[in-house]
Formats: structure tokens, sequence, C-alpha cells
């Protein structure tokens, strides 16, 4: 019974912490279209990240695949599971990485976007200011690498389980 408990707070937890993330370069591509919107959608990802992504994706999700390991007894060191300890390795690799560099940053072009001053860029601007500009690329690659370790994860978890990847 605390398998399925724990394999239950696991799955929903993935679901509701990375799902939303898929719809961020979506937000950003709409914009680079309406960039008087930049502040409001930087604040709903940090605050996103902030209040699930990380209670349910950092705290929930591990200690439920924790509890899975712990009453099954699954032996992560062993041939069989090499899928499971190479999805947790990645899995703490993206999560380092989230808080130490993404987070920060994120952080950063918020403060930037507040600073601003309220209006239309200032006349014969062609686009950001360089410093919001950087920010925004760092974001964006941090993003793509950040999406590829979720989806190779998932695609761990889920093939692996099911011994496909044995």
């Amino acid at each position: 019974m605390w398998f399925t408990v724990f394999l239950w707070a696991h799955i929903l937890s993935a679901i509701i912490a990375f799902g939303p993330t898929f719809t961020y370069p979506l937000l950003g591509n709409m914009v680079s279209k309406e960039p008087q919107h930049a502040l409001f959608v930087v604040k709903f990802q940090e605050s996103f990240t902030m209040k699930m992504l990380y209670p349910l994706g950092l705290v929930v999700l591990p200690l439920a695949g924790l509890g899975m390991i712990l009453v099954n007894h699954i032996p992560v060191f062993t041939s069989p599971f090499r899928w499971l300890l190479a999805g947790i390795v990645l899995f703490l690799i993206a999560a380092t990485y989230s808080v130490t560099v993404q987070t920060p940053t994120g952080m950063k072009l918020m403060k930037a976007l507040e600073a601003r001053p309220p209006g239309p860029p200032p006349e014969g601007s062609t686009g950001p200011p360089p410093e919001i500009f950087a920010l925004v690329k760092k974001l964006k690659a941090g993003g793509i690498f950040l999406t590829i370790m979720v989806i190779v994860i998932f695609t761990l978890m889920v093939f692996g389980a099911n011994g496909k990847l044995s």
C-alpha cells in the first residue's frame, strides 16, 4: 500500500511541478511580440517556481521516490537499476542548476525589469537593453538545458520502470 501512495505522490508532483514549465517558451515568444508584458510573465514564472515547482518538484517528488525505493528495498546500485541511478544523478544535476543558476538569473531579470521606467522604450531603441538581453539569453539557454533534462529523466523513469532500459 505504501508503495502505491509514494508512486501516486511521485507522479502527481512531477506532473504539477514540471508540466507548466513547458509553456515557458510560448510565454517567451509572446513577450518578444508584446514586451510590455515581460515583467508580468517573469513574475509569474518566478512565483510558480517558488510556490509550486520547488516544493513539489524538489521536495515531494524526491521524497516520494525515496519512499518507493525504501519500501520496496530497491537495490539502486545494482545493474538492473542503472536507469534509476542515472535518473537520480541527472535530477540532482538539474535541481542544482535550477537553484544555483536559473532562479538567480530569473530574479536578476525581474529586478532589472522592475527598475525600468514605465512607458514605451526610448525613441530609437531597437530592442531590450543589453543587460536584459543577456539575462534573457542565459535564461533561454538554461531553460533548454532543463527541458532536455526533464525529458531524459521522465524517459528513464517511465521506460526504465517497465524494464525496457535494464
